[in-house]
């Protein structure tokens, strides 16, 4: 078994890129769609929009009347991005596509034009084959990539990698003033920390654990005036430990105690064995003489 999971642990480092590439059936990106084009499609094609990362436009939607549904602007460091997918039923003709942001709520905004595209003629096979295309779809990547100098976490689908048995730091950029009052919560963490600051600022520090099984974690928070069930909050993926690392000392300490630990209960059930079979013979030599 030890030398099973050493080798899933060495490992491991090959199989992150696929993990966080999600499911190997997933559709490559279609052509992009970039500010103030013009594109000629065909229904069930699919297309990536690019937008340049900021605070105003990350999590913005890009739709249009000629798509099956609307796509979510998010973080692909260094851009933002989304991919949409012309509707089975879109009739022939020109479609604007706009974005609109993620606050733009109210009747007074007016979405922002992006691009037009221009669906051209489709007969009925070829509406069928789109609606077959359309419902092997893989579901929206939710996983997002942001640059390694911002702080940890962005927002809950910021999946950053540590090494197991580091030390990490969170930052809360969004809770001013509730200095002490959410915990957070994760089977990564080895215990239950708490987001302190004074300022705009929250953070805290905790220690992950040395033998996670390989995969996403979520991070859990409670506020301190919370009822209902704890909320997702953060995810994180986590790799072997660093070479020279505690985590690794205490498994090579584990290691190489289980043997001895084997041998000595083995010795114990071979002492009782060997004082039962002497009993039994000294029981059986006494019911002879009788």
């Amino acid at each position: 078994m030890d030398r099973l999971r050493k080798t899933a642990w060495a490992a491991l480092p090959l199989l992150l890129p696929f993990l966080a590439a999600g499911p190997a059936s997933a559709s490559p990106p279609g052509p992009s769609l970039p500010f103030g084009s013009v594109r000629s499609v065909h229904p069930g094609d699919t297309l990536t929009v690019n937008d340049k990362a900021s605070d105003v436009t990350y999590l913005a939607t890009i739709n249009s009347p000629a798509f099956v549904a609307a796509g979510k602007l998010r973080m692909r460091d260094p851009v933002l991005t989304t991919t949409v997918t012309i509707a089975c039923d879109a009739r022939p003709g020109t479609y604007p596509v706009t974005r609109r942001g993620a606050g733009d709520v109210g009747p007074d905004e007016h979405p922002f034009r992006w691009a037009r595209v221009r669906v051209e003629p489709a007969d009925e096979a070829a509406r069928r084959a789109c609606r077959n295309k359309v419902r092997k779809l893989p579901p929206p990547k939710l996983e997002e990539r942001w640059a390694p100098d911002r702080t940890w976490p962005q927002s809950q689908w910021d999946v950053r990698t540590f090494r197991a048995g580091s030390r990490i730091t969170i930052t809360d950029n969004d809770d001013e003033g509730s200095d002490g009052d959410i915990t957070l919560t994760s089977r990564a963490f080895t215990d239950h920390p708490v987001l302190r600051g004074a300022k705009a600022v929250l953070t805290a520090t905790t220690t992950l654990t040395c033998q996670p099984v390989p995969g996403i974690y979520v991070v859990y928070r409670h506020d301190v005036d919370q009822t209902g069930p704890a909320k997702p909050w953060a995810r994180l993926r986590i790799a072997p430990a660093a070479p020279g690392s505690k985590c690794l000392a205490q498994h090579s300490t584990r290691s190489s105690r289980t043997p001895t630990l084997a041998w000595a209960a083995g010795g114990v059930l071979l002492t009782a064995a060997a004082g039962i079979a002497l009993l039994l013979r000294a029981r059986s030599r006494r019911t002879t003489a009788a």
